[in-house]
């Protein structure tokens, strides 16, 4: 991803500041949230007045992959689950609704805030164990709305959940 730190430094990274440290932008307050769910040092800023979210934190998600083109993140199910025990419908949303708005803001390039206009998801087959990994893929950009597909799949592939997300873009 481009990230060109570790674990190791995170701490060193939070305090000081890779931005502070070249004059370029202050100290990121959530620079520990963002490095520990995988966000790439590049997007720090837009992100230094609110990090990732509390919810992106509680569901465990994790990015992978962030580009203009493709947003990819994981999610385990364990802590996720509804009272069946599998995988809850609401925390596949969550995740969907997550990578789109990541997806639509790195299309916005920092210049424009997503906000969320229509979601809809379809639950074809339960998640039940390890790691889910959704991939997010523009099917709109345009000037003032954004349309995404996510894909939700199971550490074996198999499909669990097709969601689609349009977001407005908003100045400022």
């Amino acid at each position: 991803m481009g990230n060109k730190f570790t674990q190791d430094n995170a701490a060193a990274i939070e305090t000081s500041g890779t931005f502070a440290a070249n004059g370029a932008h202050p100290v990121n307050p959530f620079a520990r949230q963002l490095f520990e769910h995988g966000v790439p040092e590049a997007m720090w800023p837009m992100l230094a007045s609110h990090g990732v979210g509390t919810l992106v934190e509680k569901l465990g998600i994790h990015f992978t992959e962030i580009t203009r083109d493709r947003v990819v993140a994981t999610m385990p199910v364990e802590g996720n689950q509804q009272v069946a025990g599998i995988l809850h419908g609401g925390a596949s949303v969550a995740l969907a609704e997550t990578l789109g708005s990541f997806a639509a803001a790195v299309h916005g390039k920092g210049e424009k805030k997503p906000v969320g206009v229509d979601i809809s998801a379809t639950h074809h087959r339960a998640g039940v164990t390890g790691l889910v990994t959704g991939v997010c893929t523009p099917i709109h950009l345009g000037r003032t709305l954004t349309t995404h597909e996510i894909i939700i799949s199971d550490d074996a592939g198999r499909r669990l959940c097709t969601s689609r997300i349009t977001n407005m873009l908003l100045d400022g």
